[in-house]
Formats: structure tokens, sequence, C-alpha cells
């Protein structure tokens, strides 16, 4: 009687270990390509964030206020110098731009992202509740490889 393994044990020894290998190397690469879709919402959260905070402060002290379905006037005072700012998409870059009385337009959101569907909806004050402005866009992103998009909205109360 000899001690050791038969070839038909150590093929299947082999293929066992192939199918272990293999599923491990599966699951790693859905690990992967579900941390980078999670990342592309992380960023676009983060640009979409940067939007919401530059209308807020357009809005915070706003001594007039202009709505149209496609862009937000604001009139404030800056550094005691009335001021206006404009918000609109700019359908040629894709991208959410602010415009500062008559100066060229500057992009809010990075080149890595396509803004669309911008709006905006006033809200009269009405019953004691304060005048607001809706804010609606989408982001898209094909960052590490992958697509994303997403839509956003808030509503930003004005202060009496």
């Amino acid at each position: 009687m000899q001690k050791g393994f038969t070839l038909i044990e150590t093929l299947i020894y082999i293929a066992l270990f192939a199918i272990v290998i293999g599923g491990g190397m599966v699951a790693a690469y859905e690990i992967i390509q579900a941390t980078d879709a999670n990342r592309n919402q992380i960023i676009l959260q983060e640009e979409a964030n940067f939007v919401f905070r530059k209308i807020d402060w357009a809005l915070t002290g706003a001594t007039a206020i202009t709505v149209s379905p496609s862009t937000l006037v604001t009139t404030k005072s800056i550094s005691g110098t009335p001021t206006n700012l404009t918000f609109a998409l700019d359908s040629t870059s894709h991208s959410i731009t602010l415009k500062r009385n008559s100066n060229s337009a500057n992009a809010l959101n990075s080149t890595n992202f396509l803004a669309t569907n911008l709006s905006f909806t006033d809200i009269p004050a009405s019953g004691g509740s304060p005048h607001g402005v809706t804010t609606k866009f989408t982001l898209i992103t094909v960052q590490n490889g992958r697509a994303a998009s997403q839509d956003f909205s808030t509503t930003k109360y004005l202060r009496q």
C-alpha cells in the first residue's frame, strides 16, 4: 500500500481550488465596481451641494428676486454695492453658470459633470408663509468608467 494522492484526487483538489479562487476574484471585482458606483454618487452629491450653497448665498439677503423657468436673478449688496447675480444653464457646455452684473458667466459645476434640466420655481408669500424659490437640476457624470445621473431639488425660503 502506497501513501499519497492519486491523480484523480489531485485533479479534484485543483478544480476545487480554481472554483474558490474564481469565486473570490468575482466577488472582489463586484466590490470594486460597487465602490466606483458609490464614489460617483458621492461626487454627484458634492457637486450639487456646491451649486445649492451658491444659490443659497445669492438668495440670503437678496433685496430683489426675478424667477423664470430657466433663470434666477437676485440683487443683493456685496461690499456695499448692489450686484445682480444670474444663475442659468449654459446649453453649450452643459454647466450651471453664475454671472455677476454684466461680467462673463462662470461655471459652477466642474467639466467632468453635465448639468441638464435646470429650472426655478417661484413660491410667492401667502398666508404667513415666506417667499421661496425651488431649484431643480440633473447632474450626469462618467467618472471611474461608470455613468451616473441624479436629479436634485431644493427649496429656499427667504427671511423677511
